[in-house]
């Protein structure tokens, strides 16, 4: 995460706000996690997968060698060596990020987006014109999140196609320069329906959040 966002990056971002929020009323929240989860469990899950097929196999290849000459007592060594054997290999980041589904990883950065809507106070705006822009860089997920008085005037397809050309970038590991353009194009979107009164509070901290 500090190799991918230097100090600079994350001031970039953060006057990227500043500048975004005189605009509009509206409130922008910038947040990058380095992952949502360390899916340490999903190892186990493959290892124990691969264990129990392990009288399956010595089935299939029972005629080469009987596995009645094993014992159950030999079978089950066998089993809780390649239990332990595997979920050890697996648990490598390397691998364990690999062999980790994506519809899973996509499930826990969606989960992370809402928490920290909540936990952020983006809800807390008096007219509900908080948005969240989160990003989990292990998963590459992007998710923007408005809060009820935006929602009856953006859609969400407005929203998405701002993530679509944030994906290309982050895939070039250009994760400041994904959170700039979506900061300005949420901007540019908020200063539409929701523009600066006389009184223009900010009601939020004008900063990138970086969850290592």
């Amino acid at each position: 995460m500090t190799r991918e966002l230097s100090p600079a990056d994350r001031q970039k971002v953060t006057e990227a706000i500043t500048r975004a929020e005189k605009t509009t009323r509206g409130e922008i929240v910038a947040v990058a996690a380095r992952q949502s989860d360390d899916y340490v469990h999903v190892p186990l899950h493959v290892a124990a997968a691969l264990a129990l097929a392990v009288p399956m196999l010595v089935l299939l290849f029972n005629h080469y060698f009987p596995w009645q000459a094993l014992g159950l007592k030999t079978l089950f060594v066998i089993q809780l060596a390649v239990f332990i054997v595997a979920a050890l290999v697996l648990s490598l980041p390397a691998l364990r990020y690999h062999i980790t589904p994506r519809r899973l990883m996509q499930k826990h950065a969606g989960r992370n987006a809402a928490q920290q809507f909540l936990a952020l106070n983006t809800s807390s705006t008096q007219g509900r014109t908080g948005v969240l822009i989160f990003v989990s860089i292990l998963e590459r997920y992007v998710e923007i999140i408005g809060d009820t008085g935006i929602t009856s005037k953006v859609d969400k397809q407005t929203w998405q196609r701002i993530v679509d050309d944030m994906l290309p970038l982050l895939a070039h590991h250009r994760i400041s320069d994904a959170m700039v353009l979506a900061v300005e194009r949420c901007g540019a979107e908020l200063s539409q329906h929701f523009p600066p009164g006389k009184a223009n509070p900010n009601e939020l901290p004008d900063r990138f959040i970086v969850l290592n």
